[in-house]
């Protein structure tokens, strides 16, 4: 159309092929008057499993590793996708530094997952409970929990599921009054307080009971399920302070190896003089001598009942009569039962290897590589060098918060992450903060994803994500390894803000150096004096740059800073002779202009100046940033920058909306094109060579950007118009040149009729 094209413009076009699969795209020259685009197919497919989550603590714990086999195998056989939330440390107490790795639970809100499964006794602080049962009460999904009731759970309408802790302890009872002839026989249980220890003071009663056995209360006892609580009543026995029983059943291993230390220490001959055995049983038995005999819960069977049942709610389907899983015997020496040395060969084999694994891992360079990386490429690098410390892994990818670095924000909703495995690409991709099913899309295999915290102190990075496709979970080594990770990128972000505090730093009261203009303290000076002349005849506005950064890097550093000296220019070319500016954060920019101008039309010239800047938009591109503007009606320079922070918050919150669009990014790569060569575009005549692919490219760009193709491509002229007229004395002959026009006329008429003013109206609201 040469009305829209100029001749020399015309000669050469760029267009962009998109090869099958692949969001890279290879740049094609055409010498023709028109640009052909070829859209391939998405990059990944779009089936869907429903997502069931698991919400848990420390989800290496020997007991939470057993449910969790259970669960995913489970879900992996009827057909779901499953991710397990956990945190770290899982502190008894809750501090400062630590409260930030909670944040990692805020992902349970995420509109992917179709169901949770809550572990309820992993959680340890009462804090830490409050705040998921928070969470959880606002999912409209079924809800099935595994373990004992507590308190902070109760509100939630949740399904509770359990061993049968009483027909355990009470088969454990049997056994020794059976098998053994014991009469005098003490408990020891756990917190009074808790259901979970009358629980099995019950069982161990009915046994009694049963056999004809009167119990003798003085014979219950209680503790904290920790070691102490069994090396004190074992000592009250060495002691001669209460006399010696026949057995004493512990209502878990970790009490029971309290008495074994104790016995031990003060010879006295297990199971020769005292019978001890254990109700749970856990991976510690080869740490304590004689090697324990424990009752073990059936935690995988648990897993697997509760993913059943799960099955069944979402599919609509009336779940059978719950039956607890029956647990098992596994025999040690502290009972006069033969020890099951094939069991107790195979504990030792896997302590060996488990031993070597991590003494391999404890003496690694890792924490000295990290600290010494200078940008996100090399630390990436780095990391993965090291992905041999976490075993059975099909893929790692590290997710960080688009401000990552920034010690004073709070965490964005967009997310980089990308694989740590050189066999993961090297591409980084963004996702939104709650997006679960991206990663079961890039990982068609994968079983099951482990989303744990990545911080340091209170400040908040991300996460990482751990993806097997085997029912597994991660180990001791994968959460020190974890921890490494958030150290160096506390080191990571600590040299890249010293060089970039370095390059903004002012040395004046009132400006800020890098850009020569005010900063915050100056405008806040001139404002007064601005005001009292320019009352309701101007309009306050509002640039916040880089909204969405990149990864950070030593050539990222010099490259920001380069493009934050571009848009100031944009902004002094905004103000002229005829406002004030500053420079008051370091992506925010403030100024004050005299206009008779809508605050809506100031703030889209603020947006077409900074369009024009090359250096910045090839540097951060066309949703980088935000523009709002407010009429200056009142000299409360504070009740105005509410309001023009208000209005870019408010714009913020629909540019991320936006690009949650799946097809966001490569339409993107288009929209910067048009709007950096506004007079290179395309034609409104040449539909009779588009085909189907090219109407679905159409919609694609309007979903995306809420306006048609050929709109924008006029919308970037019109852009350029306005930047003209506004900052330039050029002539409308000169104005049609370099927006690709011929006919001036037309470019004028087009104009009017998207502006609804002339070229000369439009110059006279910004002389």
């Amino acid at each position: 159309d040469e009305k829209s094209v100029g001749a020399s413009s015309a000669q050469v076009l760029c267009g962009i092929a998109y090869r099958k699969k692949s969001n890279f795209p290879i740049p094609l020259i055409f010498p023709c008057n028109y640009i052909i685009i070829f859209m391939g197919g998405d990059i990944v497919s779009s089936s869907r499993k429903k997502i069931i989550a698991v919400v848990t603590a420390l989800a290496n714990g020997f007991a939470e590793k057993e449910l969790l086999r259970g669960i995913i195998s489970e879900n992996m056989k009827n057909g779901y996708a499953t991710v397990v939330f956990s945190n770290i440390y899982n502190n008894v107490y809750t501090d400062d530094k630590s409260i930030s790795e909670q944040k990692i639970y805020d992902l349970a809100m995420s509109e992917d997952i179709s169901g949770v499964i809550l572990l309820c006794e992993s959680f340890v602080e009462k804090n830490i409970r409050c705040r998921i049962a928070s969470i959880l009460k606002n999912k409209n999904v079924p809800i099935i929990g595994i373990g004992t009731r507590l308190d902070e759970f109760d509100g939630l309408d949740m399904e509770l599921l359990n061993t049968n802790d009483i027909g355990d302890i009470e088969e454990i009872t049997t056994h020794l009054i059976e098998k053994h002839g014991f009469t005098d026989i003490a408990f020891l249980s756990g917190i009074r307080e808790i259901e979970t220890s009358q629980l099995r003071v019950q069982g161990f009663i009915s046994a009694l009971e049963k056999h004809g056995i009167a119990h003798d209360s003085d014979k219950i006892y209680y503790g904290d399920f920790w070691l102490n609580s069994g090396e004190m009543l074992a000592m009250r026995y060495v002691s001669g302070e209460i006399a010696m029983p026949q057995a004493v059943i512990c209502a878990n291993d970790m009490m029971a190896y309290g008495m074994l230390r104790c016995f031990s220490e003060n010879h006295i001959n297990v199971p020769e003089q005292i019978t001890v055995v254990s109700y749970e049983y856990s991976d510690m038995r080869m740490y304590y001598s004689p090697p324990l005999t424990s009752f073990r819960r059936n935690r995988k069977g648990l897993g697997k009942a509760a993913a059943e049942r799960m099955h069944c709610r979402l599919s609509g389907i009336a779940p059978p009569e719950y039956i607890a899983p029956h647990g098992s015997f596994v025999f040690g020496s502290t009972c006069p039962c033969p020890q099951d040395t094939e069991h107790s060969l195979s504990e030792l084999k896997d302590a060996e290897r488990s031993r070597t694994y991590n003494d391999l891992c404890l003496f690694s360079s890792m924490d000295q590589q990290l600290t010494l990386c200078r940008d996100m490429d090399e630390f990436i690098h780095s990391i993965g060098d090291h992905h041999w410390m976490i075993e059975k892994k099909q893929n790692i990818y590290l997710c960080l918060y688009s401000d990552w670095y920034d010690p004073v924000s709070e965490s964005s909703e967009a997310l980089y992450s990308r694989s740590i495995l050189y066999w993961g690409g090297d591409r980084t991709f963004e996702t939104e903060q709650y997006d679960l099913q991206t990663f079961f899309e890039r990982e068609k295999d994968a079983a099951v994803c482990y989303f744990t915290p990545v911080f340091t102190g209170s400040k908040y990075f991300g996460h990482m994500t751990l993806v097997y496709n085997i029912p597994e979970s991660y180990d001791d080594v994968y959460r020190h390894w974890l921890k490494s990770v958030s150290i160096g990128l506390e080191f990571l972000r600590l040299k890249n803000d010293m060089r970039y505090l370095l390059s903004c730093q002012s040395v004046s009261e009132y400006k800020d150096t890098l850009t020569g203009m005010n900063n915050e303290k100056g405008f806040r000076r001139a404002f007064g004096t601005f005001i009292a002349e320019n009352k309701n005849l101007s309009c306050l506005i509002m640039l916040h740059i880089d909204l969405f950064p990149r990864q950070f890097s030593e050539d990222e550093v010099r490259r920001k800073t380069e493009a934050l000296l571009s848009a100031s220019k944009a902004v002094a070319k905004m103000c002229k002779s005829s406002g004030i500016c500053a420079h008051i954060k370091n992506s925010v920019f403030v100024c004050a202009v005299r206009t008779e101008a809508s605050p809506e039309i100031a703030a889209d010239l603020m947006s077409s100046v900074l369009i024009q800047e090359k250096v910045y938009m090839e540097y951060a591109g066309m949703d980088s940033y935000t523009c709002s503007a407010v009429r200056c009606d009142s000299e409360d320079i504070d009740d105005l920058m509410n309001k023009v922070t208000d209005g870019s918050v408010k714009e913020y919150s629909l540019l991320t909306e936006k690009r949650r669009n799946k097809y966001y990014s490569e339409m993107l790569d288009i929209r910067n094109m048009i709007y950096s060569s506004p007079e290179l575009t395309f034609s409104s005549d040449s539909d009779h060579i588009f085909t189907d692919s090219i109407n679905s490219f159409r919609r694609k760009y309007k979903s995306c950007f809420g306006t048609a193709f050929h709109q924008d491509c006029i919308n970037a002229r019109i852009a350029r118009m306005k930047y003209h007229l506004a900052v330039t004395t050029d002539s409308t002959v000169d104005i049609a040149e370099k927006c690709g026009y011929i006919d001036e006329k037309y470019m004028q008429r087009q104009f009017s009729l998207n502006t609804g003013m002339t070229f000369l109206q439009y110059r006279k609201l910004f002389e």
